[in-house]
């Protein structure tokens, strides 16, 4: 749980980041439900509509980039090594972009979807457990 605790910007950061294209996406996605009533001609619109439609989502992408980019360039001073911080925000930002697409745009699962996301945690319990089996090991190097 130590190792976690270390890389928890890295996975904030991807949060934000699968946040972002969460966001990106919501636009496209409210139209085609017909959620409001909107019209082809955007001065047919009212500016709830607008500002419901277009601006809320844009404006919350841009605020998930921003922190995305501000956890990231924290994750990169606290770790040791930066290709451990890019993999675990990555892979976060993978793993909660697959879920947010099943669970609010009905995005199909596949078996290949399934095995990936296997893999890539998989990969990511390793590489969380290697890094706090190496901190151990310094540890103990110190202490002799």
């Amino acid at each position: 749980m130590e190792s976690l605790a270390k890389y928890r910007y890295s996975l904030v950061a991807g949060s934000f980041a699968a946040g972002g294209s969460f966001f990106g996406k919501l636009p496209s996605h409210l139209s085609a439900q017909k959620l409001l009533s909107t019209s082809e001609n955007i001065l047919d619109s009212s500016y709830l509509e607008i500002a419901l439609l277009r601006v809320l989502p844009l404006v919350l992408m841009i605020i998930c980039n921003v922190s995305n980019l501000r956890c990231f360039l924290k994750a990169l001073q606290m770790t040791d090594q930066t290709l451990t911080c890019v993999v675990l925000t990555a892979a976060s930002n993978y793993v909660l972009s697959f879920i947010l697409g099943a669970l609010v745009y009905q995005e199909p699962l596949t078996a290949l979807s399934g095995i990936g996301i296997t893999l890539i945690l998989a990969g990511l319990w390793f590489l969380c457990d290697g890094g706090a089996v190496e901190t151990l090991k310094m540890e103990a190097d110190k202490e002799k």
